[in-house]
């Protein structure tokens, strides 16, 4: 028997949540009329989060006039899960839920004033809406009109270009929104103006300078901000270092770096940020003497992006870092980051068909071995994998470590590369392996050892 929207619509009024939750999903397939969009928006205050939830699709599915007007009493709402459901109803109901939320603009409440221009500036907006927000721009409450003035940049009101100015002149808690609001006008604010916010006193203001500044891509921005870089708060100066190091990246710079560049790259080197970190990197490319060679090695370890972005710089000085490297570290830590930098480099350096002197390469091979116990698996793996492209005396000392490895995964991937490097040079290591505690591995060092057990005899 089919169901009908008049019993859907008393069962909306039983207390079983799960009846509720039914019906209302139920209605979803049927036409709405007013009073089941009113028994949906009152169902948005049901102190079950899965009726709220089904209340509010169903008032998105069938929006209208109504609807919006329904959910948006909500907004007042003293629970801040109801308030904030009906807020993102609102939203999910796009222009619909516009003229709903006209007479909250101008509500007593602060609160209330500053949410629906929240709302209205994730909404399509047209004249009317934005004269109605912009009629607050001399609201008394700072927070709504920092709503206000994110909403007008969200719109991008061009037109409300003066009005903003003369907040950024008499209101200076107003200036960071201002800054961001101005960068989504269609016309962008002029370097100027985002200099002198540059050298503003209050370095939340430098912060949202530099976060514009680090969207503009030209020259000119590149050569200001290595002027400005002394004057910049610390906490503005990561964002300025990474736009600087994106400029330096994509233009022809030929001019002088400011030395102070460089002792701000290695600062940023510790940035909690990992992105900064990265920057850092990429900009000490520009910095390589034998004091930022050292810095670079000294901070692997930390993750592999910025180990990787590491070696692409160390790579071209073997000279350098290798005796570095090479050199004792205190702590099982210290000397895992080096054996991975050592492996990655040694990767990069056989890509490119770099060689080392035999000497050289001999202790670069002894330094991977005694670090490979402390390696991580992927590592090791390449480790191995490098080992079939080198001469035996260096791909035997690593592989004959691999098949030492406590790892079963490692011992095995290395008896797979043996006959290609020549299992001659592995007879003892292969005959301790008969006896590994895995299976696998005694069966692949045994049918090395014995082919004709296994059915390879010619």
């Amino acid at each position: 028997m089919t169901i009908t929207v008049d019993e859907l619509f008393e069962t909306l009024h039983t207390s079983d949540p799960v009846d509720k939750r039914d019906a209302l999903e139920a209605l979803f397939d049927y036409p709405c009329d007013d009073r089941v969009l009113e028994a949906a928006a009152y169902l948005l205050t049901d102190p079950d989060r899965g009726v709220r939830e089904a209340a509010s699709r169903l008032l998105v599915l069938w929006a209208n006039d109504k609807a919006a007007s329904l959910a948006a009493v909500h907004i007042t709402s003293l629970n801040i899960a109801v308030r904030n459901l009906a807020g993102d109803t609102l939203v999910k109901m796009s222009d619909s839920a516009v003229r709903a939320l006209y007479p909250y603009i101008d509500s007593a409440d602060k609160d209330i004033r500053k949410f629906a221009i929240d709302l209205l500036a994730q909404l399509p907006s047209d004249s009317a809406v934005i004269e109605r927000i912009a009629a607050h721009l001399a609201d008394p409450d700072p927070n709504v009109l920092t709503a206000c003035i994110d909403a007008i940049g969200a719109s991008r009101a061009h037109k409300y270009l003066n009005k903003l100015l003369l907040l950024y002149d008499h209101h200076e808690y107003l200036r960071p929104n201002i800054i961001y609001a101005f960068s989504k006008f269609e016309r962008k604010p002029s370097l100027q103006f985002l200099l002198a916010a540059l050298s503003d006193d209050n370095p939340v203001v430098q912060l949202a300078a530099a976060e514009v500044l680090a969207s503009r891509k030209d020259l000119d921005t590149l050569k200001v901000l290595l002027l400005k870089l002394s004057s910049v708060s610390d906490l503005a100066k990561p964002v300025i270092l990474h736009s600087l190091v994106v400029l330096l990246e994509s233009e022809n710079y030929e001019g002088e770096m400011p030395k102070a560049l460089k002792h701000d790259l290695m600062t940023m080197l510790d940035d909690v940020d990992t992105s900064y970190v990265r920057a850092a990197v990429r900009g000490l490319r520009y910095f390589t003497d034998g004091e930022t060679l050292l810095k670079l090695v000294l901070h692997t370890g930390r993750e592999d992006s910025i180990d990787n972005a590491i070696v692409s710089i160390l790579k071209d000085y073997p000279q350098e870092v290798l005796p570095i490297i090479l050199e004792d570290a205190a702590g099982d830590a210290r000397v895992a980051a080096l054996g991975k930098t050592a492996v990655l480099l040694l990767r990069k350096w056989e890509e490119t068909e770099f060689q080392l002197k035999p000497e050289m390469m001999q202790r670069y091979i002894l330094f991977i071995s005694r670090c490979f116990p402390l390696l991580d698996i992927d590592t090791k793996i390449t480790v191995v994998t490098i080992s079939e492209r080198l001469a035996p005396p260096w791909a035997v000392q690593l592989v004959r470590t691999a098949l030492s490895d406590r790892d079963p995964a490692v011992r095995n991937y290395a008896i797979d590369v043996t006959p290609k490097i020549g299992e001659q040079y592995f007879s003892e290591d292969l005959r301790r392996l008969t006896s590994d505690v895995d299976e696998e591995i005694r069966l692949a060092a045994d049918a090395i050892l014995s082919p004709q057990k296994f059915g390879y005899q010619n």
